[in-house]
């Protein structure tokens, strides 16, 4: 096992050995957003779109520009930060760009996580009984160990940053990509496909040693959450409610980010009792057929029979159409009329509508 305490050349997530890039689509600023300047940070964020935590790297770092009111709060020029993000937003970053408080160096075979977090927690010294650190080891050791019996690959490679604001991690895998591994191990027929299972929770291609729970679990329990792969990027983030899918230069491997802040809002516990019933079964998913693009049009009952694969499992079923345009009868009839009538006992609630959208169903269930 060979561990590597110091970065030797290169910037933290420059694309490498395992496909790491910061590559990621910019979005274009629209000049509509602009306020009047002086704005504070959380105005700033609300204005931009972009998370305070980023806007606070970017001013630490001189990336963008800042003032000092008379209270000594900061305050923003809009049009001069507009300015320095050259027309573009940046990509919301999961974990610090400076250099890591610890990294290592691993070959896949026989690895135990649980050994690479103990020696994670004693080189940063951090606090065994803590909360942030009980999520922190809970979400490293689900994600290395899906690169031991998942990635087909043969190395990873993990960095930490630890500071009194966060904990936060970065694994990456030489192996298959884990939205390729998911889409072949499921039948699927696309790579982007395999994200909306990822958000259902137990889906798994290794149901003998694997729950299926743990992707879904960690991603609901840090502050924001990422795994990039097969030239996707699937992001979780906690702090606004949001989950995004977008492009990723990542096409070989896979790479998954947590930050988890301190103090953690949330316990561990408090976040498996929101999913699960009183005798410990997942039994809550919230599937969202928004990660299939916005401004999709779902029309066919084969579509919803594809969305509600693997559902049986769960008692309360959230469908959410946020960022769907449009539906065909057939598709709503299907996932609220019929598939719940084939299995009892089982409560669908669709969620987040437009007003076509809500037309729709009103339309359906009035029918009903």
């Amino acid at each position: 096992m060979e561990q590597v305490r110091k970065k030797q050349t290169g910037e933290p997530g420059n694309s490498g050995e395992f496909g790491r890039s910061r590559g990621e689509a910019d979005v274009q600023l629209s000049a509509s957003a602009l306020e009047p300047v002086g704005v504070r940070i959380g105005e700033l964020s609300e204005a931009l779109g972009i998370p305070i935590k980023t806007l606070r790297r970017l001013a630490d770092q001189k990336g963008i520009p800042s003032n000092r009111s008379p209270g000594g709060h900061r305050v923003f020029d809009l049009n001069e930060v507009r300015a320095a993000l050259g027309g573009t937003i940046p990509e919301a970053t999961i974990v610090p760009t400076g250099k890591p408080d610890w990294e290592g160096s691993f070959a896949l075979e026989g690895l135990d996580e649980s050994v690479v977090w103990a020696e994670v927690s004693s080189a940063v010294g951090l606090d065994a009984g803590s909360e942030g650190n009980i999520i922190a080891r809970y979400g490293f050791t689900e994600m290395l160990n899906n690169a031991v019996d998942h990635s087909l690959g043969t190395k990873a490679t993990v960095e930490v940053w630890s500071s009194d604001q966060e904990l936060a991690f970065r694994i990456a895998d030489n192996g298959e990509g884990v939205f390729a591994h998911l889409r072949i191990g499921l039948g699927l027929d696309r790579d982007i496909e395999a994200a909306g299972e990822l958000t259902k929770g137990k889906r798994t291609t290794w149901r003998e040693r694997h729950s299926g729970e743990g992707i879904f679990f960690t991603s609901k329990a840090g502050g924001a959450f990422r795994i990039s792969s097969n030239g996707f990027r699937m992001t979780v983030d906690n702090t606004r409610a949001d989950f995004a899918l977008g492009s990723s230069a990542v096409v070989s491997g896979s790479i998954v980010e947590m930050n988890v802040p301190l103090p953690p809002p949330r316990t561990l516990r408090s976040i498996f009792d929101s999913f699960t019933d009183e005798d410990q079964r997942f039994s809550k998913s919230r599937p969202a057929v928004k990660l299939f693009g916005s401004g999709v049009t779902f029309v066919s009952r084969s579509e919803a029979r594809r969305v509600m694969d693997g559902m049986t499992g769960f008692a309360e079923i959230d469908i959410d159409f946020a960022g769907v345009e449009d539906v065909g009868q057939g598709f709503i009839d299907e996932v609220l009329r019929v598939w719940p009538s084939m299995n009892a006992g089982i409560r669908v609630h669709p969620i987040n509508m437009s007003e076509p959208v809500e037309f729709m169903v009103r339309r359906s269930l009035a029918s009903q």
